[in-house]
């Protein structure tokens, strides 16, 4: 089964999608500068999220279902 891909506009939208509970893989869809992408690891990796080159952008994996934060 083919995972869900979604791809993202901008960090706020790929968080907003990870956060949803929904996707498991966003694709970031703009040009992701470097401090945006430290950004992006800190506060993701952490979490057990995986990020990968494929193709042109970067894909963020989630292993499992995050629990939507409480904000």
């Amino acid at each position: 089964m083919k995972q869900q891909l979604s791809t993202a506009n901008d960090y706020k939208e790929a968080c907003d999608l990870l956060r949803s509970g929904y996707v498991k893989h966003v694709r970031l869809g703009w040009n992701v500068g470097s401090d945006e992408f430290f950004r992006i690891a800190s506060d993701w990796c952490d979490t057990g999220a995986k990020i990968k080159k494929e193709g042109e952008n970067f894909v963020i994996s989630l292993k499992g279902f995050p629990i939507p934060s409480q904000h």
